[in-house]
Formats: C-alpha cells, structure tokens, sequence
C-alpha cells in the first residue's frame, strides 16, 4: 500500500542528505578538477568554499596570487597523497597572502560521490566531506557564482562578468569561474556600485 509521501514525493527536507552536485550549485564546494588533471590527480576535485575562502582572505589580492595559492596547495596535497594510503588526511601549506605567508592545515578525503564514484573534497581541518553544505557551520563570507549574483541583483550572468572585467565587482577565479564574496553582494545591494 502506498503512502502519502511515496504519491506525492515527499521527504522530510531534514533528512535528505545533500548531494555533492547540490554543494558545487550552491557554491559551497567549487570544482577544480581541470587543475587537478593537470597535476596527475584523476578522480573529481573540490575545495570547500571555507578553504577557498582561507586561501583567499583579503579581497584585492592578484589573480595571479590566487592562482599560485591554488597551485600551491594542490601541489602539497599531491605530495602528502603520494605518502598515505589513508582515506582522510591533513596536510599543511604556506601560501602567500598580503605580505605574510602563514602556513595553513588543510583536510583532504577521498570518498564515495553522488554516484558511488572516488571523489576528493579538500576542506578545513574541521569540515567533514558529508556535512559541506548542510548548515552543519557558518558559511559566513560565503563564495557566490556569477549565476547567483546575476540572479540577486536582477543582470544577466554577461553582465556580471562585465562589471568584474571593469573590476566594479571585485571577483576571484577558482578551477576555471568567478567567485564573489557574499560580502562584496551584500555591499553592492546596500550602496552600489
């Protein structure tokens, strides 16, 4: 016999795990798994949108920085991932930011994806793959797509990428599409351009 939810599709919204593709559309993983075939890495890559957001703190840092941040933590991931054969691990990398180059922990884990698949998620060491996205902790300054940013402030996606060309939104770029602080749309909504 069937029930009301099995009619109708129901679920209680709580119990649904999010999916890894949920995360990546919501910005709360970004996807870099290019970068990552370029250095030998073939399973799908992401890096949590908190551990994008720690390798990039302050918000005019060269996209060149930005770049070289990225590379370099793929780089001491690739050599930690070259000594283990642990399914989760830390591993530490100094990266330059404003003047200071502070050596940061990260957490890397290979697990199950969306479709059973070996997936790898990059994060702070207090995340936890299953749990990205979920409200589990504060997004805080959260990483916007261009898609969402044109969406809340009512341009085409074209236009967006318009205003951060002409540096009026300040954006970085990450596994190949722009980012935006939810702080810089925050900004731009209470006083504009």
């Amino acid at each position: 016999m069937r029930t009301p939810a099995d009619t109708w599709g129901l679920a209680d919204p709580e119990q649904q795990r999010k999916t890894r593709q949920d995360a990546i559309d919501d910005g709360d993983l970004i996807e870099i798994t290019r970068m990552g075939r370029d250095i030998g890495i073939i399973f799908p890559l992401a890096v949590s949108a908190r551990a994008a957001e720690s390798m990039v703190p302050f918000p005019n840092i060269p996209q060149e920085t930005v770049t070289e941040n990225l590379w370099d933590t793929l780089h001491a991931f690739r050599d930690k991932a070259c000594t283990t054969n642990e399914d989760v691990f830390e591993f530490q990398v100094s990266l330059y930011q404003n003047g200071l180059v502070p050596t940061l922990t990260f957490k890397a884990a290979v697990s199950p994806g969306d479709d059973g698949e070996p997936v790898i998620t990059i994060m702070l060491p207090d995340e936890h793959w299953e749990t990205i996205g979920c409200g589990q902790h504060n997004a805080g300054d959260r990483m916007l797509t261009v898609d969402d940013v044109a969406a809340t402030l009512n341009f085409t996606p074209g236009r967006i990428r318009e205003f951060i060309r002409d540096e009026r939104i300040p954006a970085v770029k990450c596994g190949g599409s722009w980012r935006i602080k939810r702080s810089v749309l925050e900004r731009i909504m209470n006083e504009g351009f």
